[in-house]
């Protein structure tokens, strides 16, 4: 572990994030570390409920307006205190969750190696908070391993506060995109017939969402480029799993392993694999992800 390469936060910052509370008028929360997959899963709840309830695609992004306006309980996406900009060092990171008493909170989770290399270039391409190589940031106290271990350690302590949890990963879509997304709009509340699950898984594979990036299509933050000439700026990057090899290196994989080994907990080893049999899946074609029944 090393220290951040950006000063910590100020400490207005840090009350700010020891006081959290849940959003006001939110019944379920979808929760997850940075660059855990949540655009895609935004996009796919999105797509299904716009179809489902026959509301405006231009709100696809936009979970709290379309749940309320479904009539559903209102869901929302949040980071919960591990936003990359706030720069929060693992040991400042608030263990309090009573604040998700009485709520229902879906946690996503991801391989944390690719899940890393896609914060890194989060950090330093799109909001620019970071500085320095992948190698460094991977054991920043404030960005690296040791942050994301620690946010999803306080969530497997606290999973019995809301009133019901439910865990997916960005895997479980790969695998099965519309069963998964089904878990995910039961969870909430709602039940969605499967041609419109896969409709919508249609509509969210990899070439369309990069499409609708580059439009700007839904005219919102969740899903619109840092700079438009360079791809790796992109919300919708890669689309793999497994593709951690090609940025990290073998003393990078095995100093993350070993962390992961030695302090992480269920929800960061399950979606783990050796890398020699890690894939490169990607989610860029339907048949690629209804077909095969990822």
């Amino acid at each position: 572990m090393t220290p951040s390469n950006s000063p910590p936060p100020a400490p207005r910052i840090r009350r700010l994030v020891a006081g959290h509370a849940a959003l006001s008028g939110v019944d379920v929360y979808l929760l997850s570390y940075p660059k855990a997959g949540r655009t895609w899963l935004r996009a796919l709840i999105g797509k299904a409920l716009v179809d489902r309830y026959g509301l405006p695609e231009a709100q696809l992004l936009d979970t709290p307006l379309l749940t309320r306006a479904a009539g559903l309980p209102v869901a929302a996406f949040d980071h919960d205190q591990s936003a990359l900009k706030l720069g929060l060092r693992w040991q400042d990171m608030p263990t309090d969750r009573s604040a998700y008493r009485g709520k229902r909170v879906l946690l996503l989770g991801r391989d944390v190696r690719d899940n890393l290399v896609s914060a890194y270039f989060q950090a330093t391409r799109r909001i620019n908070v970071y500085a320095g190589p992948i190698s460094a940031f991977i054991r920043d106290e404030a960005y690296g391993i040791e942050k994301m271990l620690a946010f999803y350690r306080i969530w497997a302590a606290n999973r019995h506060v809301p009133t019901a949890f439910e865990f997916v990963t960005y895997e479980d879509l790969h695998r099965d995109a519309a069963g998964t997304l089904g878990r995910a709009l039961a969870f909430i509340g709602t039940d969605v017939p499967r041609a419109v699950l896969e409709a919508a898984v249609d509509y969210c594979r990899f070439d369309n969402l990069r499409r609708a990036e580059i439009e700007d299509r839904f005219k919102n933050d969740a899903l619109r480029p840092a700079r438009s000439d360079d791809p790796a700026t992109f919300k919708v990057r890669e689309g793999k799993v497994g593709n951690f090899k090609e940025h990290l290196s073998r003393d990078d994989i095995a100093y993350v392993d070993a962390a992961n080994a030695a302090r992480g907990c269920e929800f960061t080893r399950s979606a783990a694999r050796p890398a020699t049999d890690a894939g490169r899946e990607i989610w860029g074609t339907t048949q690629s992800i209804i077909d095969k029944g990822r």
